[in-house]
């Protein structure tokens, strides 16, 4: 276990303390409820850990339309119609290969899931097996892991949990990681190599984070987008202010969730975060100043003079 940690932290940013708890999770036999946002590298950590533990890894979505059937397997119909049932015409669901070859079954949002469906998953978590008609006891391989995970503001289309599923499960929360190592996955994600516009990117949504119009802000996903259209519309022209307004338009517009009480827009709450920012973070005047070019490794035209084409518009 040591050595899959040592080599999952040259891979995954930060998060040394929920790697280690998923993994000694993981050792002990334990099932596990991830809690956090949207954005929070949920899906990101399991899909490195099950790589490096060389573990089967199975992924579902909880929705409405998931059923029992969909979960364990079924049989097919057209064999069973045509010679009876037999156990090699049971097409295996998610659970039933993950118990099977000890794998980790990662149900994301998992409070969407009907109660029924839910309570399929207990007895193989508590007894490690599952009896399934017509096929057999199915029994949990060593390492068989159900990961569920829920984002706790999500109130839309959930259910309630049942208590006996909570009661076997152990719960980590997830946060929003420190703003340097949000840098450094907008660095990797994007490929961009200018250190000021991942930083602008980056404090444009976590300002989304702490305004009071705002239930719940974007993730480190929206601080990517910003970039790669940014980069993008740099390419069409060099208007770095506007260009950056639109770019955080169209990343955090369908992203940031507003309070019910506000009377503010999405448009006029990102245009005030902007000014905030553009009083605040100094190398937006470094940008206006520079060279364009030299924002992203994907280099558009030419540079021309930032600061001129502002003033022109207007914008400064």
């Amino acid at each position: 276990m040591l050595k899959i940690y040592t080599n999952l932290v040259k891979t995954v940013v930060g998060r040394n303390r929920e790697l280690k708890a998923i993994l000694s999770a993981i050792d002990a036999g334990k099932h596990i409820l991830l809690e956090g946002p949207p954005g929070t590298s949920k899906s990101t950590i399991l899909r490195n850990i099950a790589r490096e533990a060389k573990m089967p890894f199975y992924i579902i979505e909880g929705n409405i339309d998931l059923t029992p059937g969909k979960l364990v397997g079924h049989f097919n119909p057209a064999k069973v119609m045509a010679d009876d049932y037999r156990p090699e015409y049971f097409e295996k669901g998610p659970l039933t290969k993950a118990m099977e070859e000890g794998g980790i079954l990662y149900i994301e949002e998992f409070n969407r899931m009907p109660a029924d469906v839910s309570n399929v998953l207990i007895t193989p978590m508590e007894e490690g097996e599952l009896f399934i008609p017509r096929y057999g006891t199915v029994k949990a391989a060593d390492r068989f892991t159900v990961v569920a995970s829920q984002n706790p503001y999500d109130d839309v289309g959930t259910v309630r949990v049942s208590r006996a599923f909570m009661d076997r499960i152990c719960l980590i929360k997830m946060e929003y990681q420190p703003q340097q190592e949000e840098e450094i996955i907008v660095k990797r994600k994007t490929g961009c190599t200018d250190q000021r516009i991942i930083e602008l990117a980056v404090k444009f949504v976590r300002k989304t984070r702490e305004h009071p119009d705002i239930k719940m802000g974007a993730s480190v996903r929206a601080a990517i987008d910003i970039v790669d259209i940014f980069n993008s519309l740099q390419k069409l022209d060099t208007f770095i202010d506007e260009n950056i307004l639109t770019a955080a338009r169209m990343a955090l517009g369908n992203k940031i969730w507003l309070n019910e009480i506000t009377t503010k827009t999405v448009d006029k709450i990102i245009e005030a975060i902007w000014e905030d920012l553009r009083a605040d973070v100094s190398n937006l005047k470094e940008l206006n100043e520079g060279n364009v070019g030299a924002v992203s490794s994907h280099n558009g035209p030419p540079a021309i003079n930032g600061e001129k084409e502002l003033k022109k518009r207007n914008l400064v």
